[in-house]
């Protein structure tokens, strides 16, 4: 009974094994996540060379670039919360010297379908974001709050970017419009507006040239409807739009407009023919792989078993096979996380005891 028992464990492990492997290969390793980015800056997008394929921050994207600004992001990853972040003479939001720039909203995700009227606004070194439900700006959704350690300056360009030249991979799709965009300028108790467009006055897809986009398949004036689309996926492509404004905005300003969400394929965060995120994957898989071939040598400890051995042996040179085929490189020892040891430590160990179990039987039968 116990070594039907025994082999019944190593070919589910056997099993488990193989369908690990099989989800593992066919997965999507996270990459960079698809995303808007909506904002402020003191340069435009296409002085983003150090982005571009071959230069330094291609790998990470034009998020690296050198400026001051504002910026609002949503994004396919994680928990998809929106973000506000803000630079000085750094990164698009690195903050300063002092501190980060960077903060997320508590509940607002992105979502399908899904529309937003946005209001950011800043004055002195306190950045605020307001979302809301309606066009009137009174049914708040949620607010975000951040003082800033100091003042960006030289805000003079309006920009709209995917997702910045990073490597060319599977990170979800994003798509949707801004509309309604305005932009104020404060002075004491009054405002002044700088800026207005709801894109109805737009005669061509540059809106006559006061629009300048990188890739019109991605971002674009869309003259049917008076709206500016954006398609988003990490394509390996530092897709943008940006407009230059009349003059730099002072200490004090606000900015509104209307976020709307078509279309949202989430980030597979790993995920692959199963459909299983990568640790459920390894608790409901590969966890009982390693488990299971113990608990069947301690059944059949002192039995003949040499099917069971061979079983043992084939599940251990599978999960080394696996875990060094998903190297780049073997020969790095960076390469190897220290899970990734201990696994192939476990499987070794797994190889032992076949050859063990299979000496046992060859012994009992000369």
């Amino acid at each position: 009974m116990s070594n039907n028992i025994a082999v019944l464990m190593v070919s589910l492990s056997l099993f488990f094994t193989i369908l690990y492997g099989v989800d593992k290969f066919t997965s999507d390793n996270p990459n960079d996540a698809s995303l808007i980015r909506i904002g402020l800056s003191s340069i435009d997008s296409s002085n983003c060379k150090i982005c571009e394929p071959n230069e330094i921050y291609y790998e990470s994207g034009c998020k690296r670039c050198i400026q001051d600004g504002v910026i609002l992001t949503a994004h396919v990853s994680n928990d998809r919360l929106y973000n506000l972040g803000w630079s000085n003479n750094k990164g698009m939001y690195y903050g300063d010297e002092k501190c980060d720039g960077l903060q997320n909203f508590k509940n607002t995700s992105t979502n399908e379908n899904e529309t937003y009227f946005i209001q950011i606004s800043k004055s002195g070194l306190q950045l605020e974001t307001n979302l809301y439900h309606d066009a009137n700006f009174t049914d708040l959704k949620e607010n975000v709050l951040i003082e800033m350690c100091s003042n960006p300056t030289n805000l003079n360009y309006l920009r709209i970017s995917n997702e910045d030249g990073k490597p060319s991979g599977n990170g979800g799709k994003l798509s949707g419009y801004i509309d309604d965009i305005e932009i104020f300028t404060k002075h004491d108790e009054t405002s002044s507006s700088l800026f207005s467009s709801s894109f109805n006055e737009c005669l061509d897809k540059t809106c006559s040239g006061s629009w300048t986009f990188r890739n019109s398949e991605r971002i674009s004036i869309d003259t049917e409807t008076n709206v500016l689309s954006f398609f988003s996926e990490v394509s390996g492509t530092n897709d943008y739009a940006h407009l230059k404004l009349n003059q730099e905005l002072s200490d004090s300003w606000e900015m509104r407009f209307k976020l709307h969400i078509d279309e949202l394929e989430e980030h597979p965060r790993g995920k692959g023919i199963l459909k299983l995120e990568p640790l459920l994957r390894q608790l409901l898989l590969g966890l009982p792989a390693l488990v299971l071939p113990f608990i069947s040598y301690g059944l059949t400890r002192n039995k003949k078993s040499s099917f069971i051995g061979i079983l043992m042996i084939s599940i251990g040179i599978l999960i080394i096979s696996g875990i060094l085929f998903n190297q780049d490189n073997i020969f790095d020892y960076n390469a190897f996380t220290y899970q990734n040891i201990v696994i192939i430590v476990i499987a070794i160990a797994i190889i032992i005891l076949g050859l063990v179990r299979t000496k046992i039987y060859t012994k009992r039968n000369i």
